[in-house]
């Protein structure tokens, strides 16, 4: 009797182990699928024309001696993206797999008429990863950043997706945006989106062929210009990379990056390897009127000294230094506050500040807060402190550095 039991208890084990591990309902095999690296979206004749970057499966790795390239690119024209999608299927014999897309290219056309349509059915898609980067093609069309030959990586959308990390890690002036933060900046009080700008060179034609890699210098690199400004979706204006710096500073992205800075007294200038920076908001109501102090606190290492009449032995030359960056860094900074003013638009973030602090009074003012941000008054300060002077102190030749 124990036995039948016991066989009758790993007979019902064993059945419900079977109807448990049947495999994936919905695999995806991989010699099916061509697997989507870029999107490009060019507003052409009031339609859009939607370029695919797609993986060549056949060249895959490096050693294949095919002088076929690493991807090709799908493009059509339609009213709609999903149906301009759609007819591409035609034109590829493998079922377009976009679960890997790493950037979307938009035109200024595009743009500036809104992200709404081509964000939406992307966001929509449940295979798509709202992850992707967001890069607005700056006078070439979207469809040329994605036939664009790259050197470095084997697929041009993975050299310009790792491009913009590192850069945006390293240098203040890029920013680095993607679809999920633009989705939060339009679903947010008192902050509007940004999205960075690309430029291909000068001979951007030349770019499109695998000529380009063959020889020593390009005909064309590209590179990540300026940061583009929008009112909820649309944009409406650009920063340049000095006015770009700005907007990192004040909204806490940098990590690490440069800043020169002009020697007291002198031509010459010296450079400042910032680390750690922090900014803080204090938003006030003054007779009724908002008023923001912010504060950006700056750790720096001298990275670079031209003032050959600077001796960082002397604590009064250090502080002068200090100084003088801090005075720089505020003229800098304020300069992108006042052309984020000029265009109308609070990308900084100053009206979601007050509206943390003064609930009630947001609520007053948040339906005419692009008015009020133009002639927001910001009180801005700097504290900078020079930690290291590197493994030498004065200008190097200069005497000081001799050791007796």
């Amino acid at each position: 009797m124990y036995r039948q039991e016991k066989r009758f208890f790993l007979a019902s084990i064993s059945l419900a182990l079977i109807l448990l591990l049947t495999g994936c309902w919905n695999r995806n095999e991989l010699n099916e699928l061509s697997i989507v690296l870029a999107m490009g979206i060019d507003k052409k004749d009031e339609l859009y024309e939607v370029s695919l970057q797609v993986v060549n499966p056949n060249q895959m790795s490096r050693k294949q001696s095919s002088e076929r390239t690493p991807t090709f690119v799908l493009s059509m024209r339609s009213d709609s993206i999903s149906e301009a999608i759609r007819k591409m299927v035609g034109m590829s014999s493998r079922r377009l797999y976009m679960s890997h897309m790493q950037i979307l290219f938009v035109d200024e056309a595009t743009a500036r008429e809104g992200m709404h349509e081509p964000l939406d059915w992307l966001l929509r898609n449940n295979e798509i990863r709202p992850v992707f980067d967001l890069i607005i093609v700056r006078d070439h069309s979207a469809k040329e950043a994605l036939t664009f030959v790259t050197s470095t990586e084997l697929f041009p959308a993975l050299d310009m997706h790792k491009a913009l990390k590192l850069s945006y890690k390293s240098w203040a002036p890029n920013i680095y945006s993607q679809a999920k933060e633009f989705l939060e900046s339009l679903n947010k009080d008192g902050v509007e989106p940004v999205i960075t700008g690309l430029k291909l060179g000068e001979q951007a034609d030349k770019a499109q062929k695998m000529d380009n890699v063959k020889q020593s210098p390009q005909h064309a690199n590209y590179f990540f210009s300026g940061m583009g400004v929008f009112q909820e979706d649309r944009l409406v204006g650009w920063m340049n990379p000095s006015e770009s710096r700005a907007y990192n500073y004040l909204t806490n992205h940098v990590d690490n990056s440069l800043f020169k800075v002009e020697c007291p007294n002198a031509k010459e200038h010296f450079t400042l390897d910032v680390i750690r920076p922090k900014t803080k908001y204090d938003p006030k109501i003054v007779n009724d009127h908002p008023v923001l102090d912010a504060t950006v606190y700056i750790e720096a290492n001298i990275n670079e000294l031209r003032c050959k009449k600077v001796d960082l032995n002397k604590e009064e030359d250090l502080l002068k230094l200090q100084k003088i960056a801090a005075d720089q860094y505020v003229e800098a900074i304020n300069r992108g506050i006042r052309k984020a003013q000029s265009l109308g638009t609070d990308i900084f973030g100053f009206g979601e500040a007050f509206h943390r602090a003064y609930p009630a009074k947001w609520h007053v003012w948040k339906n005419d807060w692009d008015k009020r941000f133009e002639e927001l008054d910001v009180n801005l300060r700097v504290t900078l402190q020079i930690k290291r002077n590197g493994k030498i102190v004065s200008p190097y030749g200069m005497p000081q550095n001799k050791q007796e």
